[in-house]
């Protein structure tokens, strides 16, 4: 009967690989619980109210809008430009289609 051998055994890792964890914010929740008697009559989850600390300027909102509206321009724009190049490209195609139809009519 065949025996593995230890020399061609995998050599095992001698620290285990560590792995990045994303820590969450907590959810902004308040459970309340109403115990009656020693037993749970009611559970009601409100939401907390959000900090104010992290609220940017008026100024800084304005640009910011501003600035996501000129690259909004931008991209359709572009859209334009790579649909007009579209229609180019497809209107020989279409030409012969509409050529190749008639001859089939008459």
């Amino acid at each position: 009967m065949p025996v593995k051998s230890k020399a061609s055994a995998t050599p095992k890792a001698t620290t285990p690989k560590k792995r990045r964890t994303r820590k969450t914010t907590p959810a902004a929740k308040v459970t309340v619980t109403t115990f009656k008697g020693g037993k749970v009559v009611k559970k009601e989850t409100t939401l907390k109210r959000p900090s104010t600390r992290n609220l940017i300027t008026l100024e800084r909102l304005w640009k910011d809008i501003s600035t996501r509206w000129a690259i909004h321009r931008y991209e359709i724009q572009e859209l334009q430009r790579d649909l007009d190049k579209a229609v180019e490209l497809v209107k020989p195609y279409h030409a012969q289609a509409v050529e190749t139809v008639k001859q089939w009519q008459v």
